[in-house]
């Protein structure tokens, strides 16, 4: 039996040595055609529901609204200042520990040329794209 006051020892020198949560690991493309939209962050920190969709395909993703509209904020990254839309449509990649955004479109209007976002895991089925204001998705499920 393990005493008491090693595994104390052993848990601090974790926290200590900044190791007290799970560090970020690399993300595959198996990973992503696989996620599922589980909760999002907005710049204020505030937590939120998935109350729209982001799905993707081999190459292709789509964010469209859904209960509620686009975050305001995802839009930004996308589409020029004061866009606005109602779905979201662009080929993906990854590159170098980012999602690789490209051919991004608004119906008809062209969004920006290309929009690298940081991507990670946290957890063998917890993926986040962004950082700080991340979109937190679960993959393999």
């Amino acid at each position: 039996m393990i005493d008491c006051r090693v595994l104390i020892v052993g848990v601090a020198l974790a926290v200590l040595a900044g190791r007290s949560h799970a560090q970020p690991s690399a993300v595959a493309a198996a990973d992503v055609t696989g996620m599922k939209l589980n909760h999002y962050y907005t710049p204020d920190k505030k937590n939120h529901e998935p109350d729209f969709t982001w799905t993707f395909t081999k190459t292709e993703f789509t964010i469209k609204k859904g209960a509620g509209p686009i975050p305001k904020h995802l839009i930004e990254k996308l589409l020029s200042e004061g866009a606005a839309a109602d779905e979201i449509t662009g080929s993906w990649k990854l590159n170098d520990g980012k999602l690789e955004l490209t051919d991004i479109r608004a119906g008809d209007k062209a969004g920006k040329k290309d929009v690298g976002l940081r991507i990670f895991k946290t957890a063998p089925t917890v993926v986040r794209v962004c950082d700080p204001d991340q979109f937190v998705f679960g993959a393999g499920r």
